[in-house]
């Protein structure tokens, strides 16, 4: 093999490695829902407004729960235990 055939090849895998390496993979996972076997009572004046959403400790008093948020940030900080309730 003469030189410049050598250096075509090396150029070729050289660009073939570089486009795998910048080739990003993404994995999204949904999380599985959560149902409660018993029902959950959250009285009006705790609901959060439509569009909004809640994170609901069901073994803390009503006035001792956290504020209301965005459900696209909510969504993904409800610990075990706890119900996402949404508006």
């Amino acid at each position: 093999m003469d030189r410049i055939a050598r250096l075509r090849r090396l150029g070729g895998l050289v660009a073939m490695m570089m486009a795998t390496a910048l080739t990003g993979c993404a994995v999204y996972v949904e999380p599985e829902p959560v149902y409660q076997s018993k029902p959950l009572h959250v009285p009006p004046g705790h609901m959060p407004p439509p569009g909004l959403c809640r994170v609901w400790y069901p073994d803390r008093p009503p006035g001792h729960q956290p504020p209301v948020g965005k459900c696209s940030k909510l969504q993904y900080q409800v610990p075990p235990g706890a119900v996402l309730v949404r508006g």
